[in-house]
């Protein structure tokens, strides 16, 4: 009897190696779709050279929490966690366009739960007709200045007729490298009287926007498997052979601060002087910017607040945050602010949490409410 030769006996084992290896795959996938496993998630990333990065389009995002929460949104054409939009504004319509970071991508909630959603259907719901559409274009860790290029974007192309900036209390220093810890992202600088994008990131990204990146950002943004073999070797690079995995590195959360050291997310008082007067005037310098872009277009813009957890859940205590400096900073420059504050900790105070990582259902009905209500303290019309 013959035998195979050497050479073709290799090639049939490294055959069923293979397709041992792809069932083996398939089953993976399988199981982490259907199976509920904490910290598994899509990592649906795509570079941008304009805020350095965004969602990829008609993707999946899961959300869970330790409550129990699980939620699954879609992401949209565009590459946001929103709703689909068509670019041509329907005549009559007036749109509202929210730009800012996780808290108005509000990945925690259903998309009707957002306060965007609640917000269109009550203004819709008062006018008995379809005349207002809110468009959410946010992303986890925007900064201010991101945020902004974001409106630059888009606010001509989807004819906008209002633009809310929505500030986190992370904004200031997101703006800041030093706080950031992110070498892939824009940053505003002050030179003199001009404010300057440093957008030198985009240079050093140039192979992302080649097909092998491309198609490693397809791949892990439609596959659980992908994704997580990524975050394993993620963790095995930063911290060697440690099974333990807390909640922010699940989301492949942007570098915390070094031991003893502060961050965007630390309470300014904790900051260095030098550092918390640079955030403080850039990001007035940004907002300052924003705020004259789009009212020279004819739009109306707004900055709407959401305050730290603390100062909801304990509001007696002294306060150590941005708001009071927010409120000023818009007093000084003639831009109109909603700090839904007072509401949320009245809602808070009622038993009713308004904060567990995010905005709850109940912080996202209070947050529409106080929207709702300077939207309605206006004669709406649209303007393009």
């Amino acid at each position: 009897m013959h035998r195979p030769s050497r050479p073709r006996r290799l090639a049939a084992y490294a055959a069923l190696v293979g397709a041992a290896l792809i069932v083996a795959c398939v089953l993976a996938e399988i199981v982490l779709r259907v199976v509920p496993i904490p910290g598994i998630s899509y990592h649906t990333f795509y570079y941008d050279d304009v805020t350095g990065q965004r969602f990829y389009p008609n993707t999946t995002m899961i959300y869970r929490n330790e409550r129990g929460d699980h939620v699954r949104r879609r992401v949209n054409d565009w590459g946001y966690l929103d709703a689909h939009h068509d670019e041509q504004k329907p005549n009559g319509v007036i749109r509202i366009g929210f730009f800012g970071d996780s808290f108005t991508e509000a990945r925690q909630v259903p998309l009707e739960r957002t306060f965007h959603q609640r917000v269109q259907a009550e203004l819709n719901r008062a006018a008995g007709a379809e005349r207002f559409e809110c468009i959410a274009i946010a992303m986890m860790g925007y900064s201010t200045l991101q945020s902004w290029l974001e409106c630059e974007r888009w606010m001509d192309r989807l004819g906008l007729d209002y633009g809310v900036y929505v500030f986190c209390e992370n904004d200031p220093g997101n703006n800041i490298p030093a706080l950031n810890f992110s070498h892939d992202v824009p940053y505003p600088v002050l030179a003199g009287d001009s404010l300057v994008i440093d957008r030198s990131f985009a240079a050093r990204n140039v192979h992302k926007t080649r097909w092998k990146h491309r198609a490693w950002q397809y791949l892990k943004s439609n596959s659980l498997l992908a994704s997580t073999l990524e975050t394993r070797m993620h963790f095995l690079k930063a911290r060697g052979v440690d099974v333990r995995v807390d909640d922010s590195e699940r989301d492949m959360a942007a570098p915390a601060a070094p031991d003893g050291g502060v961050d965007a997310l630390t309470p300014p008082s904790l900051w260095p002087d030098s550092l918390r007067t640079q955030a403080a005037a850039v990001t007035e310098r940004v907002i300052v910017e924003w705020n004259h872009d789009v009212q020279a277009s004819g739009r109306t813009f707004l900055v709407a607040y959401i305050p730290r957890t603390a100062a909801v859940k304990e509001p007696t205590a002294p306060a150590d945050d941005w708001r009071s400096w927010l409120h000023d900073a818009c007093s000084r420059n003639g831009i109109d602010l909603v700090d839904p504050t007072a509401r949320l900790i009245r809602v808070q105070q009622s038993g009713r949490d308004v904060f567990f990582d995010h905005f709850t259902d109940a912080g996202h009905d209070a947050f529409a409410a106080e929207l709702v209500a300077w939207f309605r303290g206006r004669s709406l019309t649209t303007t393009h």
